[in-house]
């Protein structure tokens, strides 16, 4: 009954704009070896390079010939900093990352024995004690920036959530690393510094403020910068994180941190840092305020990132609600219908409950589970309209997305182009709002699959006695799925009654629930068999429709056949089992068939084939009588037309409860029912 989905997301690809066009650049080849060559020269003290073999481990992770010009990167990288004979010890090193195959998640031990063996070459060609040193503290600083190097790299080859600006943010670091350009008091170093540690604040406030300025701070002492430097950004981070909601907070706190941190008197140098300063604020107040909300989302205890957070968690409850309640309502008719059963065997209850705890956690195995990659993109594409959330669910049809706005979009039609939006991305599915609010501080709304057909059903019935033994019941599984279902209680009267809708009662709310249809027919008919005192059995005649493609999934137990009408042709869809409640096990065989728009689909009881007891092949009959029927009329018309004629047939005698059921695919319209209700006949 269920759609397999993929198992990654579908995307089309929209046309490229200048952001797209600056990130494909950035992350060509070339730029990856240009990184690589300045990580290479990057050197701790002067005389440590971890660096450089921490980047080329990260790309030796992936494809072997992806990794050759970064690695090279590296090598020229060291080579212009130490010289072709300093740099052998760390070419062997290299050649040892490059060469040698290492297991997922291996990278660190990789690492760590290429500098073994780096030490080891060192060793040889200048044997001083002082190289194993050299080598062990290469080896912590390289584990360490290894995650933190890894983690950009695979955002940005994936074109993750905040990709863009992390590989911005590991540019600057490399260039901290790399050049120590400076023109007197004009320090490449401390305005890139600056400025990261303003756009620090401006995301996360003073918690990422106080935990980024003492880092980078650590990082140009070890780069070997004055202290007065490193105090400056110590100071400046504290500031800076109380100041920074006001627009002229951040200009402020590097000023105050100028003035508290540089001792007097006055000098050039003091004068060329403030304006190095101020340029480092302004240039930091000119980046959007949208995309630093995308960056904000990754760090924990942002404001961001804990309404993303909220936005999980909510949602995940209102799944696991509506899942619980389902079974409830489960376990309640159980209750009720086992009341009436004083059958000795506990053994055969015991099993079917056990079919439902077996039901129950393979419901809680993860099937809702939360797609990133289309939350990261959504937040990317509409990262201007101040979202406090999107959260994105994997359900039957696709996905149902829930999200809100801080504040009230100006033409409260936000919700219609994130639909749009989708309609054009995710898997060529269209989808449409189906709730929103509007009335609160948030805008909040919830988006879904919004299917290409409505079906329209219609059905007339007559009973031989007072109360009819057919019943009949139509109900939505999902946004896109409708089922059909019919039961003929044996027999005739109340008793008859009771029994086929107990059985359509609670097989609808165990589908419903997410019970699979095996399962559901099978708890059924041992329930019946436990009950079944005056063998009453009863048919289960179901149709599931897909309401995106018009495929049928029919499964009959006991039911008498159904007809699907194209024109002049009629197809026949054959039950090959016996009702439920007869044997102990039923075997469940779903039949699959596919109705277009216009077309018929017919389901009825057998006492309306029967009225022709004459005619020994009554399903034939059937076909001559629907290929000469008018479709012009509403379904409900037309089933109370065929039960009409089939009485007729009978000249007029109704020896057997008769019901007949119409269903029709037409196109879909906005805001509309997935299944209309057309009236219903009795006669």
């Amino acid at each position: 009954m269920s759609r397999t989905m993929p198992s990654s997301l579908r995307f089309t690809e929209d046309g490229l704009g200048l952001g797209q066009l600056v990130a494909r650049w950035a992350y060509s080849p070339p730029a990856w070896c240009l990184l690589g060559f300045l990580l290479g020269k990057g050197a701790i003290f002067g005389e440590i390079w971890p660096f450089g073999l921490a980047y080329a481990a990260v790309w030796r992770r992936g494809q072997r010939i992806r990794a050759v010009l970064p690695v090279v990167g590296v090598a020229v990288g060291l080579t212009a900093a130490l010289g072709v004979y300093e740099a052998v010890p760390y070419y062997a090193a290299l050649a040892l990352i490059s060469l040698v195959p290492v297991p997922e998640g291996r990278a660190g031990w990789l690492v760590g024995g290429a500098l073994a063996v780096k030490a080891a070459v060192h060793y040889l060609l200048r044997p001083m004690p002082i190289v194993f040193i050299v080598a062990l503290t290469e080896c912590a600083f390289a584990l360490f920036t290894l995650g933190m190097i890894k983690t950009v790299i695979e955002r940005c080859l994936e074109q993750q959530l905040a990709h863009q600006e992390l590989f911005v943010f590991f540019v600057a670091l490399t260039l901290i690393l790399s050049c120590g350009w400076s023109w007197g008091g004009f320090s490449l170093r401390l305005f890139l510094a600056s400025w990261l540690l303003v756009l620090g604040a401006r995301v996360g406030g003073l918690g990422v403020a106080c935990i980024l300025g003492p880092s980078l701070a650590l990082l140009l002492l070890l780069l070997g910068e004055p202290t007065s430097m490193v105090l400056l950004l110590v100071t400046a981070s504290v500031l800076t994180g109380f100041l920074y909601r006001f627009s002229w907070g951040s200009f402020a706190s590097l000023f105050l941190a100028l003035v508290f941190s540089v001792p007097g008197p006055v000098e050039e140098r003091t004068l060329q840092w403030l304006l190095l300063l101020m340029a480092a604020a302004w240039l930091a107040g000119r980046v959007p305020r949208e995309r630093l909300d995308v960056l904000a989302r990754l760090i924990p205890g942002t404001e961001p990132f804990m309404q993303q957070d909220k936005g999980h968690d909510e949602h995940l409850k209102m799944v696991l609600d509506q899942k619980i309640d389902g079974y409830l309502t489960v376990f309640e008719e159980l209750e009720h219908t086992l009341q009436e059963s004083d059958h000795p065997l506990f053994k055969k209850q015991m099993q079917g409950l056990a079919e439902l705890l077996k039901a129950i956690k393979a419901s809680f195995s993860p099937q809702a589970h939360f797609t990133r990659e289309l939350e990261e993109r959504l937040l990317t594409q509409f990262a201007s309209a101040d979202l406090a959330y999107i959260t994105a669910l994997q359900c039957l049809d696709g996905f149902d997305i829930y999200g809100a706005r801080r504040n009230l979009c100006p033409t409260r039609c936000f919700c219609q182009e994130v639909a749009a939006y989708c309609s054009g991305t995710i898997a060529s599915q269209r989808y449409a709002v189906v709730n929103r609010n509007c009335a609160s501080g948030n805008c909040g709304f919830q988006i879904s699959p919004s299917p290409a057909y409505q079906v329209e059903i219609g059905k007339a019935a007559v009973a031989r006695a007072g109360v009819s033994g057919d019943s009949q019941v139509s109900f939505e599984i999902s946004f896109s799925k409708v089922a059909i279902v019919l039961s003929d209680g044996m027999g005739i009267g109340p008793k008859a009654q009771t029994e086929s809708s107990m059985t359509l009662r609670l097989l609808e709310r165990m589908i419903k629930a997410g019970y699979d249809l095996r399962t559901a027919v099978s708890l059924i008919n041992r329930l019946l068999v436990l009950r079944n005192h005056e063998e009453m059995f009863v048919t289960i005649d179901l149709v599931v429709v897909d309401l995106f493609t018009g495929q049928l999934e029919f499964v009959k137990v006991g039911a008498a056949p159904s007809f699907i009408k194209r024109g002049r042709e009629v197809e026949i869809i054959h039950n090959h089992t016996l009702p439920v409640g007869v044997l102990d096990q039923v075997e469940v065989e779903a039949d699959r068939r596919t109705l277009k728009e216009g077309e018929l689909l017919i389901m009825a009881t057998d006492g309306v084939l029967e009225a022709r007891r004459r005619v020994a092949r009554k399903e034939e009959w059937m076909c001559w009588h629907l290929r000469r029927l008018q479709e012009d009329a509403d379904p409900a018309s037309l089933a109370e037309r065929i039960l009409q004629d089939s009485i007729d047939m009978a000249d007029g005698r109704v020896d057997d409860d008769m019901m007949v059921v119409v269903a029709r695919l037409v196109p879909a319209q906005r805001e509309i029912e997935a299944y209309r209700r057309v009236q219903t006949s009795g006669l």
